[in-house]
């Protein structure tokens, strides 16, 4: 992959006076010693990286002609907006209780990043180039959500690294969205750092879709005492999208949820990397993932529990269930458990299949065409994901968005 580091990271052998230039130097280090992940890197075995070997990339972001266009959404929230890379500064607004900043190099913690080979590269790379990291600090119950929107336009086609750190303060609740679409071929490689304090609560919204634009992006999720953790994703693919998404429980009472489902056609290809940490005993989690794969896309999932020794009365349930609606679609899935602690319940399962004849041909029946029919299975198994969910209109929205994607 040395064409892929010269064209990522061209810059090097340059020196690094900023307060970030140890941490710079660190990752520049890893990743010329180890380079990018390639087809014997097992977590990377199923991702063309060589769509980006192909792609070329400007060497400055598109300067911004007028303000871009946000999202519109049915109901009241914040919003951050991240265009072609950078914070849009015009576009923001905090709701009470919540406050940004620039990042300080305190705020970055790599002690969980692999050093010893190509695994995190991206990661790493996200640390070599971000341009200007930002930290959010979430102090009380706010009453909106906030939306954190990325987007791009027809003339993105370089490689950004926006990285983003989320701080609850104890007993702190957000609904944090994260929306990610546009066109233009260019690289979006982000790092989402998210920090539960005790007792707190984050449910975490992600709906993405991109046309043309190759997304890798690293969450990581640290859960302290008695906080909650809910991950709700829908994802439209794109031709590259790859998302890692770790969730560490690290104190007695910790929770994390993941429930997430990719609905994918044409030539998209979704890559879902998740890993639930139990560190200490008395912390729960639960997974449930679906991938929907028509025409000749690509869907992989890769779900990871690991209860570390001494975690005991720790409990957990995986599943994964996955529709191949076409002859040239594939989905590979790999559900984990990794157990080293007694007194424990943990569980996992996993089914790939196609629509059931018999209701298709029970919903034809009472009078669906055959579209109808399809379309209604389809959303039937996809929603379910969404059941644990809170109502309102986040959830209204989200379901409504899963309609369009299907």
């Amino acid at each position: 992959m040395s064409a892929l580091i010269e064209k990522l990271l061209p810059q090097v052998a340059g020196e690094d006076d900023g307060s970030f230039g140890a941490l710079r130097r660190k990752a520049q280090k890893v990743l010329m010693k180890h380079g990018f992940p390639h087809r014997k890197t097992e977590n990377w075995k199923y991702l063309p990286l060589g769509l980006l070997e192909k792609r070329t990339f400007s060497d400055a972001v598109p300067d911004r002609a007028a303000t871009p266009s946000l999202p519109t959404y049915p109901f009241e929230a914040g919003v951050i907006h991240f265009h072609n890379g950078r914070l849009d500064p015009d576009s923001c607004r905090l709701p009470d209780g919540v406050s940004l900043t620039g990042m300080l190099p305190a705020d970055i913690d790599v002690s969980a990043l692999d050093d010893t080979g190509p695994a995190d590269a991206f990661a790493w790379l996200n640390l070599a180039r971000f341009d200007q990291g930002w930290k959010l600090r979430v102090d009380g119950r706010p009453d909106e959500p906030l939306v954190v929107a990325t987007t791009c336009d027809d003339e993105f086609d370089v490689a950004v690294h926006p990285r983003l750190c989320v701080e609850l303060a104890e007993g702190a609740t957000l609904t944090l969205i994260e929306t990610q679409g546009g066109p233009g071929a260019g690289l979006i490689n982000g790092v989402l750092d998210l920090r539960l304090g005790a007792r707190s609560s984050l449910t975490h919204v992600i709906e993405r879709c991109f046309a043309e634009t190759a997304l890798i992006q690293r969450t990581a999720a640290r859960v302290s005492d008695a906080a909650a953790y809910r991950a709700f994703i829908l994802d439209g693919g794109g031709p590259l999208t790859r998302q890692d998404l770790v969730a560490e429980l690290v104190s007695p009472g910790a929770t994390a949820g993941i429930s997430g489902v990719a609905t994918l056609s044409g030539r998209a290809l979704v890559d879902y990397h998740t890993a639930i940490e139990h560190r200490v005993g008395g912390t729960e989690s639960h997974e449930n993932f679906r991938i929907l794969a028509d025409d000749q896309s690509t869907g992989v999932f890769n779900g990871r529990i690991h209860i570390l020794r001494g975690a005991d009365d720790s409990h957990s349930q995986m599943n994964t269930g996955n529709l191949l609606l076409s002859e040239n679609a594939r989905i590979n899935t790999k559900p984990e458990l990794e157990i080293h602690a007694e007194d424990v319940t943990a569980s996992h399962g996993a089914t790939i299949g196609q629509l059931d004849d018999d209701a298709r041909f029970y919903l034809r029946s009472r009078g669906l065409s055959e579209a109808q029919a399809i379309a209604l299975l389809k959303y039937g198994f996809a929603a379910a994901v969404f059941d644990t969910m809170a109502s309102g209109a986040v959830r209204d929205w989200l379901t409504d968005r899963l309609k369009e994607h299907l």
